[in-house]
């Protein structure tokens, strides 16, 4: 085996990535990603495809067969709702319902690499972009501390729609 490739294994391997090879174009364009939370669009203009990202991160869902544990779907519905929790301690207001759906990729620990996601539209439209990037900051810092509590060997990613109701 030559040196070379033995390093290249060890820096993919440092970095929590699964795959090298193809995989290794793709981690240089995750490494110059601005954030960690970025509009489907955006990580398209980057040249990023959902398909890429499932060779590093698979999806979670099918780790489990025909028989996904509750405890799991139990941490990624908190996702949300700590989400949503932050996102009105930081005082974010909205009349009208908003939907997106998101996928979150992790690390092997549970820590979020990574955050895609796009507005799906509500009754009258989508946010504005003032609103979005108000939304984005405050995903930025959740994602920073929020760690998936079910135990997961490896990386794997979890996708998801929610609709953002307003305050009652």
């Amino acid at each position: 085996m030559n040196k070379a490739f033995l390093w290249s294994a060890l820096f993919c391997t440092v970095l929590g990535l699964a795959a090298c090879g193809s995989g290794s174009n793709l981690a240089h364009k995750l490494d110059k990603l601005p954030g960690k939370a970025m509009l489907l669009t955006e990580v398209k203009e980057q040249g990023i495809t959902l398909e890429a990202m499932e060779k590093l991160y698979p999806s979670g869902l099918p780790l489990f067969g025909d028989s996904v544990p509750a405890g799991y779907m139990q941490a990624w519905t908190g996702f949300f709702q700590g989400l949503v929790g932050e996102m009105r301690k930081s005082g974010m207001e909205w009349s009208e319902p908003y939907r997106f759906w998101g996928r979150a990729y992790f690390a092997p620990g549970g820590t979020v690499d990574y955050f895609f996601y796009q507005w799906a539209g509500k009754a009258g439209g989508n946010p504005s972009e003032e609103w979005d990037g108000q939304f984005r900051a405050v995903l930025e810092c959740y994602l920073d501390t929020f760690c998936f509590e079910y135990p997961m060997k490896g990386c794997f990613a979890q996708c998801g729609s929610v609709v953002l109701k307003p305050a009652e």
